[in-house]
């Protein structure tokens, strides 16, 4: 398929790889202005950005004196047994709060951030069920979690708008824990994990980030980014892949950074209608495959069932 261009305020322009699989926006931090759009309310499977709001809540929790810090997370049976990716630890680990916060945002531990939701919640359930209060709250009206760690379930959508929200939240509302959102590693009873976001190691303006893969979702990515007195959130959903969600995300920050665009619009007059069913890039990212393979796939599960190549953020 010939790759589009994508017309940017000020004439600048952004070449992606597939005019089915391109939804983005750009954002002035500071104002809410738009500095560029494509798509942007277009129902998507949020993947492991999911994880921002699990992060928010819980620091929501910490914030209001529910939980600290170093409240201890213990990882039960059933996060224990989350798919991939994750910490892979026995059930009864239990890890500081803070500590869990890094994990599950520099490896996206799908078996850490359960346990978070249980620890705040009570159990994964009630906190699915904050989650999505407090999306209402923020006006995501086109999000509908389903769970904590964004592995693949149909009915768990988002959009580039609301991503760019919460994004935005996350910075205004917990300014003390932004280097939670751009570790670049953290070792765990003398095991590295590093964060596989090159934005972290490539980036100078980078202030917060997390990235998001399953097949059905493509590679997914949310980024604020801050120099010279400007702040910018992007947001790129659905890349083709990791190397072209860096590119793609690293030219709407320049752009947005450099004064390269002017404003179309406003943040606060895109709106989003109620969650509909999001764009599933299985067949794309996965290969032919009928629905019980492709099941397994989206949650990270057996590659040698498909031919999925790379299961990770």
């Amino acid at each position: 398929m010939k790759a589009p261009s994508i017309l940017l305020a000020a004439g600048f322009f952004l070449t992606t790889a597939s005019a089915d699989a391109t939804p983005l926006l750009l954002v002035d931090a500071s104002s809410g202005n738009i500095l560029a759009a494509q798509e942007a309310t277009r129902s998507w499977h949020p993947a492991s950005l999911t994880k921002l709001m699990t992060a928010h809540l819980a620091l929501m929790a910490v914030e209001s004196g529910k939980l600290t810090m170093d409240t201890s997370i213990v990882l039960s049976a059933r996060a224990a047994a989350q798919a991939p990716s994750k910490l892979g630890v026995s059930p009864g680990t239990s890890l500081r709060l803070e500590d869990a916060l890094r994990v599950m945002m520099v490896k996206s531990a799908n078996d850490v951030a359960v346990a978070i939701a249980e620890a705040v919640g009570g159990s994964e359930a009630s906190f699915v069920a904050a989650m999505n209060a407090e999306a209402r709250r923020l006006g995501m009206s086109g999000t509908r979690f389903v769970n904590a760690n964004g592995l693949h379930d149909d009915r768990q959508v988002t959009n580039a708008r609301d991503m760019a929200v919460l994004m935005l939240v996350v910075l205004g509302y917990h300014p003390g824990h932004a280097d939670l959102f751009r570790t670049p590693s953290i070792t765990v009873n003398g095991r590295m994990l590093k964060n596989t976001n090159k934005l972290i190691e490539d980036y100078a303006a980078l202030e917060a980030t997390k990235t998001g893969y399953v097949c059905a979702s493509g590679f997914n990515v949310a980024a604020s980014a801050v120099r010279g007195g400007r702040r910018v959130v992007a947001v790129v959903l659905g890349s083709p892949s990791a190397a072209t969600r860096t590119r793609i995300t690293k030219e709407l920050l320049d752009a947005g950074l450099s004064g390269a665009t002017a404003p179309v619009g406003n943040l606060s007059m895109l709106k989003a209608g109620a969650p509909g069913p999001g764009t599933d890039l299985r067949r794309l990212k996965c290969g032919r495959q009928d629905p019980a393979v492709a099941g397994v796939a989206a949650a990270g599960g057996d590659a040698k069932r498909t031919d999925v190549r790379r299961l990770r953020d």
